[in-house]
């Protein structure tokens, strides 16, 4: 009888081994997960059995298999970056273990919380930001290419708080606004490297094609902590599109009833070891005088920019890449008979500006282990960056000639370390800005070399769930103006899931230059050096936003966001004229006895109800200068604005858009002032496959400033120009078609 016990324990192990198979095909779950508007298939997209840490992701084809799954009910999650979260209910064991679910996730209608940003330095998204961020991306940016393809300055003027603001009737070069503060107060960066400043900045925004942008980050308020001077008012990163597995190929062709033509191409394809961007495009214009008044209100120009990028990756870990970016551009604005005909005896005015814009980009980033960075008992992201920038421009008017070069180069090497909760983000970098000019009197040298170097760190801590710290400091050292120490705090506070607010302030200086709006606009005629006693600007700011987010009735999407800036500005330099600001006397820079104080309150509302999409947005703004007898408003900064966007978007089929906004009167520096004024358009696109084929019909009630007032004072042979303070070149339709291979 001593068998029986053998045959029972095989018996047993038959049995189980039997059941297990069937056991594991009831736990079993397929699904493929695809677009819901083009019905293609999502790679990547993160599927999880909540509650667990069971889970997978998608693969090329939309698929996943998620085995080991418990018995009972289960909610899978499905989740992916710029669409809604879908949940599923399922019962396990399911009757049929070989069921393939199809899931169909909805582009997401709210702000991309998800998205990453750079400009932090900390690679958290949007939502888990201390600092408040905000973001142009993806179909906003296509968009705004279609409504202005050669340059960027619609993609920041049609953003709430921003205003991109003309400098000269003649050439349109143009200067952006955060708070009310001049262009030089704002860092603008392309992929975190500083090239649009000093004696370039005049013309950065008109010589900088959206093609290639995946997405502008904008943060309002100081920032200097991370990336030193120009960034009091705040600062703006353009990120560029990478490599994609898949090559593409983008095509661009546009042209304008005022005379226009845009031409442009973007490449990128990457392998596995190498990758590579390319951006060409070629802009035209010809002069434009829409109100008869014989000068050109656009300028004629002829640009082309050249932007190949190479990416190397010698292992998993590290990734090297080197851009070279070139642009040269002719504009000629004044007389529109001496700009088609030359110039005669009784028509002589013009302005020639001929630029060349030269820059490098080489970037390494090595990924590192705990044991790399023992030191601070955490993984870490090691970069190492370097920018060499050549600007070379020539201006050329009757009887006066200015010609001058700058070269500018960025260095730095910094560390992202992640310890348990905190992030921090250290580094040391140097830069400097050397501007020559040609033929130049010995009593009159414009010429500086400036060089600064820093070190600076930044913790990012999760305090808990709802509570996120970001506080740091930087110590700059500058050749000409000392040591300036620049600690920055702010601290997210989410109250619940759909209510949270955001404090933070910091301090900021700027190393003063000649080159500002008042020289712009007179072609640097008269402009005197600056005097040994010109001190360095220096600020302290701050900002409070509050966001609420909510779903009414599982269809409309409410966004609300109310924010709160400060800045209070010392030092402030300011032009001194000899006779007044349009004569041909000279111009000089000083200090100004009193501060500046900004103080923007801003709202913002998005709304969307399926493919329908609607933001509002309003800016109150109050811009002074204190004086002996009291502040006063500072010139062309309107108290109100409003922003008005209705857009019906039918996912990979096509959009148009209604757009509405309304600038208050404005203070000119003759101390008079300015009428409210409206501009209205229409934007609409249709996608046939690979082409999209955009209409767009540019600021329909013909608003321009020569409706109010006159621009040119004086006659053809010696004008004078008021102060820009609305658009100059009114109703005008583009049109074109996109093509992606």
């Amino acid at each position: 009888m001593r068998p029986a016990p053998l045959s029972l324990f095989l018996f047993v192990v038959l049995l189980l081994s039997s059941s297990v198979p069937t056991w594991a095909q009831q736990s079993v779950f397929k699904a493929r997960v695809i677009d819901e508007h083009e019905r293609e298939a999502l790679f990547g997209v993160n599927v999880a059995v909540e509650g667990t840490t069971i889970g997978g992701a998608t693969d090329s084809e939309g698929l996943v298999t998620i085995s080991g799954i418990p018995s009972g009910k289960h909610t899978i999650v499905f989740s992916f970056v710029g669409y809604e979260t879908v949940k599923l209910t399922v019962t396990f064991p399911t009757s049929d273990p070989d069921f393939l679910y199809e899931i169909a996730l909805e582009e997401s209608h709210e702000e991309l919380e998800e998205v990453s940003v750079s400009a932090t330095r900390t690679s958290r998204t949007i939502a888990d930001q201390a600092t408040r961020v905000e973001t142009i991306a993806g179909e906003e940016i296509e968009e705004k290419i279609s409504m202005e393809p050669g340059n960027i300055s619609m993609l920041l003027n049609e953003s709430p708080g921003i205003n991109v603001q003309q400098t000269s009737a003649v050439t349109g070069g143009s200067s952006i606004q955060i708070q009310g503060l001049d262009g030089r107060y704002t860092q603008i960066l392309k992929d975190g490297f500083p090239l649009f400043g000093g004696f370039s900045g005049g013309l950065s925004l008109l010589q900088v094609p959206p093609l290639d942008l995946q997405q502008v980050e904008v943060i309002k308020g100081p920032s200097s902590i991370l990336y030193g001077g120009d960034a009091i008012a705040g600062l703006i990163n353009l990120v560029s599109k990478g490599p994609t597995e898949d090559s593409q190929l983008s095509l661009l062709a546009n042209a304008t009833t005022a005379g226009g033509i845009d031409l442009g191409s973007f490449y990128t394809n990457s392998g596995e070891r190498f990758g590579i961007t390319f951006l060409a495009t070629g802009n035209n214009q010809r002069p434009y005088d829409p109100d008869d008044d014989s000068f050109a209100n656009l300028p004629k120009t002829s640009r082309v920019t050249l932007n190949p990028k190479l990416y190397y990756y010698p292992n998993a870990s590290t990734t090297l890449s080197l851009g070279i970016s070139g642009t040269v551009e002719e504009r000629t604005g004044g007389d529109m008979e001496v700009l088609n005909n030359g110039a005669s005896s009784t028509r002589t005015f013009f302005e020639e500006n001929s630029s060349t814009r030269l820059s490098s980009q080489f970037r390494v980033d090595r990924k590192l282990n705990g044991s790399s960075t023992n030191f601070l008992k955490g993984d870490g992201v090691l970069t190492f960056k370097n920018s060499v920038s050549f600007f070379d421009r020539k201006i050329e008017v009757p009887g006066y000639q200015f010609e001058g070069q700058q070269i500018a180069t960025y260095s730095e090497a910094s560390l992202l370390v992640t310890r348990s909760l905190h992030q921090i983000s250290l580094g040391v970098d140097v830069r400097s800005d050397a501007f020559e000019e040609a033929l130049v009197s010995q009593d009159e040298n414009r010429d500086y070399t400036y060089v600064s170097s820093g070190v600076f760190i930044q913790d990012t801590w999760d305090v808990n769930s709802r509570v996120v710290l970001e506080a740091g400091t930087r110590v700059d050292y500058h050749n000409e103006y000392g040591t300036f120490v620049l600690p920055k705090a702010s601290v997210l506070f989410r109250a619940t899931d759909q209510l949270s607010a955001r404090v933070g302030g910091g301090l900021g200086y700027k190393a003063p230059t000649v080159f500002l709006e008042p020289s712009e606009e007179r072609a640097f005629r008269g402009v005197r050096p600056l005097s040994n006693q010109v001190e360095a600007e220096t600020s302290n700011g701050g900002s409070v936003d509050i966001n609420y987010r909510t779903l009414i009735r599982d269809k409309v999407v409410l966004t609300l966001n109310q924010a709160f800036y400060f800045t209070k500005l010392k030092n402030p330099l300011i032009p001194v004229f000899e006779d007044n600001p349009i004569g041909l006397g000279s111009l000089e820079y000083k200090n100004a006895d009193g501060s500046m104080q900004t103080q923007a309150f801003e709202t913002n509302a998005k709304i969307a109800y399926g493919d329908l999409k609607l933001f509002l947005g309003y800016v109150h703004l109050k811009a002074e200068m204190d004086k002996l007898d009291g502040p006063f408003a500072l010139p062309l900064t309107p108290t109100h604005k409003t922003y008005t966007v209705l857009v019906y978007e039918k996912h990979g089929k096509g959009r148009i858009g209604l757009e509405a906004y309304y600038t208050g009167p404005q203070r000119l520096t003759d101390d008079s002032k300015t009428k409210g004024y409206w501009i209205t358009g229409i934007m609409a696109e249709r996608k046939f496959g690979p082409a999209s084929f955009f209409l767009n019909f540019e600021n329909m009630l013909d608003t321009k400033q020569s409706n109010f007032s006159p621009v040119v004072l004086g006659d053809v042979q010696n004008p004078h120009f008021a102060d820009i303070w609305a658009p100059m070149d009114g109703f005008i339709v583009n049109g074109g078609v996109k093509y992606t291979l």
